[in-house]
This record gives structure tokens, sequence and C-alpha cells, in this order.
């Protein structure tokens, strides 16, 4: 197990909410926790006869905050009727489709003993390993599956792994009884020849039924030159990080294409995004050349996502974004030991951003940022 921070060893999102949150808290449950979840009564309302789409992002070792977010989201009672994710978010996002709950998805976060688990070995040492792979590239002339600096097959594996314990094995995409959809970038299939363009590629029961979950997964957190690409049928897929870091853009495209000509029914995206803090990267972060890699991807990401609101984000007419950040920490590539504390953070600081009538303040926020940033203001 990861080393558990010593304040925080009480703490299980399975047994919130509890009140005082603290030591010594009783788990809340019958009258008293729909007396807690009145707290939340308007963003219950805001949600009542709205399609409920999920939208997780990307974020490297920061995936366990996803869980803390999905936790409160189920305390409150928000069903979710979709669920899309890039990178990190299509690992949690695509092992609760799978059928994990959250406790399962908690429990799997907590056994991260180190990150060779996920990223392959030595995964703390990336100069080690860049050398080692060019010596390799040069001497075996190795293809374009075996360029990255980390292994995908480890990705791949963890994700099966955690499959196969909790639901029995490794699903496709039609036998998921949850829709769910991932991004990625396609780079096509190498042969400059057939005019092929790079587009972005969802994996989905529409697009891809017989496309195995893991699979999807490695190719919607292929970053570039950190995982080599995945190849799935031919073409080569990059992380969705790089078209669409949170994927609030898709989901809509997606649901305005499904729904029934002159539906009255209206949609609400619950996008939470790992997007780094405001604050510079520590020391650490800017000494580990991945997690620099890792922070200016995201803070890019970021920047997209906030157009992204302007263009999604109506809640007078039918679609309106509720976005979630829930991450307010760093945590470096090979930091587990911090993985009870993002599930802690992630869980009381999504409390906090729903209470009352708070839900759209982030929302609010980064579009104005985004405004300002862009010269979009009004006069």
């Amino acid at each position: 197990m990861s080393q558990q921070h010593p304040d925080l060893e009480w703490f299980r999102l399975s047994k919130q909410p509890q009140e005082p949150l603290e030591p010594g808290g009783v788990s809340l449950a019958g009258d008293d926790l729909e007396a807690w979840r009145e707290r939340f009564l308007p963003l219950r309302k805001h949600l009542k006869r709205r399609d409920v789409i999920v939208a997780l992002s990307g974020g490297g070792m920061l995936l366990p905050c996803h869980v803390g977010a999905l936790r409160v989201l189920e305390l409150i009672g928000v069903p979710l009727d979709d669920i899309y994710g890039t990178s990190a978010g299509a690992i949690v996002g695509g092992l609760l489709a799978a059928g994990l709950t959250t406790e399962q998805l908690e429990q799997t976060m907590r056994d991260i003993d180190s990150p060779d688990e996920i990223f392959g070995f030595a995964a703390r040492y990336p100069r080690l390993r860049m050398i080692t792979r060019e010596m390799r590239r040069l001497l075996l002339d190795l293809p374009p599956e075996e360029s990255g600096i980390y292994d995908l097959e480890q990705v791949e594996e963890f994700v099966s792994e955690v499959l196969t314990k909790y639901v029995g094995g490794v699903p496709t995409f039609a036998e998921l009884e949850v829709e769910f959809s991932c991004v990625a970038l396609d780079l096509g299939t190498g042969d400059s020849d057939e005019g092929e363009r790079t587009r972005k590629q969802v994996f989905s029961k529409e697009t891809s039924p017989d496309v195995r979950l893991n699979e999807a997964i490695a190719a919607s957190m292929a970053i570039p030159g950190v995982f080599p690409p995945k190849k799935i049928g031919g073409h080569y897929y990059v992380d969705g990080g790089v078209v669409e870091q949170i994927p609030i853009g898709t989901a809509r495209e997606e649901w305005m294409r499904g729904r029934r000509r002159f539906s009255r029914r209206k949609l609400a995206i619950i996008g939470i995004d790992l997007g780094p803090p405001g604050a510079p990267p520590s020391l650490e972060v800017l000494g580990h050349p991945m997690d620099v890699v890792l922070y200016t991807q995201r803070l890019q990401g970021r920047v997209i996502t906030e157009l992204e609101l302007i263009r999604c984000h109506d809640p007078r007419k039918r679609i309106s974004v509720v976005l979630l950040r829930p991450a307010d920490l760093e945590i470096a590539l090979y930091e587990t030991e911090k993985i009870p504390l993002a599930l802690h953070a992630s869980y009381v600081r999504t409390l906090r951003q729903l209470e009352g009538d708070r839900f759209l303040e982030q929302t609010d926020s980064a579009i104005e940022s985004a405004r300002t940033a862009f010269g979009l203001c009004e006069d």
C-alpha cells in the first residue's frame, strides 16, 4: 500500500459524508443524509429535467482527484447519463463505465504503490529511460509503437488488471452498459501518400464497438514524446489532450447530434478539470522533465477549455456547463504517497464548489478569464 498521509489515515471516500468531517465523525444515512443533501438543492434543481454528462480531463498523477469529485456527485444523487474522458480522465471514466464503484476506484488509487505500476520500470528516472530507449532505437530500429520514453503496454496492463479484478475481464465498447467515450488524436497510418489528415478520434460504442477498453484508454493518454503512439486498426493515436483536455465540446456535439428533433430536453455537462493551479510549478516539478511536460500540457489545455466554455455554456438555453476544479495541489510523477491527500482534498474542494448557489462560480470565472485574455470583453 502507498504510504498514508499521517493526518488522513481516518479518511475514506466510501465512509462519506461524515459529520463532522474529521476523525471520529459519523457517516450520515437516512434522514440525516437527506438533510445533508439539502445543502446542494440549487444544483439539484438546476439539473432537474436535464440529461447529465460528466467530462473528465487529463491530469497525470492527479487522477485520484477525479474519484473524489465523482464521490461527491454520487452522494448528492446526481445521475450520470454518459461519461467522457481524456487521458487520465479516460482511465477513471473507463473504469467507472465498466462497472467499478467509487469505492473500488478509491481502493484502486490507494493500491498504487509506485509509478512503475502505471508507467513501467524505473518510472522515477526519465533520463535513464530516455538514454536506454534511444540506444535501443538506434541499435534495433524500433517501430513507432516503441518510440516513447514510457511504455503504453504497462498502462494497458494496469487497466486490464483492475478490470479483471473487479468486473472479470476487459470489455469492448459494445459490451459497456454505461455510455462512455474517450478522445484521442488520429495521426493516420504513417503513409503520407494516402492523403490523410490528422483528426480528433472519439472512441465510443457508436464509432468503435469492437475496440477493447484498455486499448482506447492507452490511445487517449499517449502523450507525444512521453509515450509512443498507440496503434489500433492500422492507425496511430496520441493523447486526446492535444485537441481537447476536457471533452466538453465533444460531449456537446454528440448530444446535439443525437437528440430528437424538436425535443425540449436540456443538457448539463459536469466538467471535472484537473488543470494546474494558478501558482507556478515548484522546484521539484521543474527538476523533473516529464512533470514539466505534463504541467505545461495541462496549462495549454486549460486555455482551450476556457474557450470551449464560451461556446458551450448558455444556461438560459439548452446547455450549461458546471465546471469543477477539485485539484489544488501538485503530484509529481513519482509522488504516489500523496494519493490519500489528493482523494481528501478533491472531495472537500468539490463540496465547497457545489454548495448552495456557488455551483456555477468556477464556470463563470473561467469564462471571464478567457474573455479577458482573448480580448472578448464587451465594451
